[in-house]
């Protein structure tokens, strides 16, 4: 009999937990740094994290000098496009953590923190095909495509049915950013 008082009682609990309140929080602070490939392309990532700020209309992307101060690994590769028959790829992480009870429990506090971050891997030898470009302060246009796209993925972007947007699987071609942005922008809940 106490055990099935107890079951009960128990069972009671996980009901009326389902209307405890989990102070949810998001954290989309997306700091880059080069992981893999030669130091000589950081201001390239320099710029084209700039650019891609100044094109949004906001700061969403920071660069960092090294490693440790990073959360978005960049990776520069060497015959990528050779081995993977792309010259980029792009893929988002995230990771939460709770604290307080496991089980939400009305009265007992509990907060949940979700960290998103990205990694975008980039062919060396596209990279550099467009460095004559960069060299004198402007980024080529198959660069930004290239970097918007592979970031799109790091913000949970999926490839767009529409052949024109930068979000179409194939970066060829002409390509329209204006959908692009919005999409972005709602991604960090602006309008």
């Amino acid at each position: 009999m106490l055990l099935k008082s107890l079951y009960f009682l128990v069972l009671a609990l996980i009901l009326t937990s389902c209307g405890a309140q989990v102070d949810k929080k998001d954290v989309k602070t997306f700091v880059l740094g080069l992981k893999q490939g030669d130091e000589s392309f950081k201001p390239l990532i320099r710029h084209l994290i700039e650019d891609y700020n100044t094109n949004l209309g906001l700061t969403v992307l920071e660069f960092s000098e090294t490693m440790d101060g990073a959360n978005s690994p960049i990776l520069i590769t060497k015959g990528l496009e050779q081995r993977d028959g792309k010259v980029g790829w792009g893929q988002w992480f995230a990771s939460t953590e709770r604290s307080g009870t496991t089980v939400a429990v009305p009265g007992v506090k509990t907060s949940e923190t979700t960290s998103y971050s990205l990694q975008v891997e980039f062919d060396e030898d596209f990279l550099v095909s467009n460095e004559k470009e960069v060299k004198e302060g402007e980024l080529s246009l198959e660069v930004r495509k290239l970097f918007a796209h592979e970031v799109g993925h790091g913000f949970q972007l999926q490839h767009a049915p529409e052949l024109t947007d930068v979000m179409y699987y194939d970066i060829s071609g002409d390509k329209d950013f204006a959908p692009y942005w919005p999409r972005v922008r709602a991604f960090f809940g602006v309008n």
